[in-house]
């Protein structure tokens, strides 16, 4: 019998590294949150967070829902930092590019 999750696996497992990574470079500095796409309220609430703290305007939230937000997506301060074409080390890049520019790292 074949496992029909084998793909949901490998990706999750890409997911878990990928995160590894950026708890061990940035430790207590930034607050990860892992959301399935498919719980589509915890990422509204997210989001509207984000607006309640003035770090994205609504058309960048209704952006992120229909065309951002999938598995693997990774969002900062509620922006999509990470197209499809970014390797890890280049993502981790991007996290402290946006972490300098914010004043955080």
């Amino acid at each position: 019998m074949s496992d029909q999750f084998q793909d949901d696996r490998k990706e999750m497992q890409e997911i878990g590294v990928l995160y590894q990574q950026i708890v061990k470079e940035y430790g207590d500095q930034v607050d990860l949150v892992y959301a399935d796409p498919r719980n589509l309220i915890s990422i509204v609430v997210y989001m509207f967070g984000q607006v309640r703290h003035g770090k994205i305007g609504l058309l960048d939230v209704f952006k992120n829902l229909f065309w951002r937000a999938r598995r693997g997506a990774v969002f900062m301060n509620g922006r999509w930092i990470n197209e499809p074409a970014l390797s890890d080390n280049e993502l981790l890049k991007r996290i402290q590019q946006e972490m300098n520019e914010r004043g955080d790292g």
